[in-house]
């Protein structure tokens, strides 16, 4: 397997998984999860394109001193951009339950029972 696409689905993978967490977490909506592979993908390109930014400002040496701390930080990266984007998702997504103490309350006052 070509090395870059084994980078792409590990950044898929570092990415998917915190953004169906959070969707879990939040017990979003049905809809939600017919979205997620789709929203998962954008929100890796994001990652992808904000960590080559990142890259670019660093120094040229870090790429042989700090090779470990550049990986992990761009799956770091990868992680708090899935896990934001499904909190939001989730969010948007989530089932209105009634409140508990506006139902036990009517709006009007019954008139007493006689």
């Amino acid at each position: 397997m070509n090395d870059q696409i084994r980078q792409l689905i590990i950044a898929y993978v570092a990415t998917a998984v915190p953004f169906v967490g959070a969707l879990l977490m939040l017990r979003a909506e049905g809809r939600a999860y017919f979205r997620w592979p789709v929203y998962s993908v954008m929100v890796m390109v994001l990652g992808v394109v904000l960590q080559n930014v990142i890259h670019r400002r660093l120094p040229p040496e870090w790429n042989f001193t700090h090779t470990a701390l550049l990986y992990y930080g761009a799956l770091t990266l990868y992680a708090l951009l899935g896990l934001g984007a499904g909190l939001l998702l989730g969010t948007l997504t989530q089932r209105k339950t009634p409140d508990v103490a506006t139902a036990e309350q009517p709006d009007e006052p019954q008139p007493p029972d006689r």
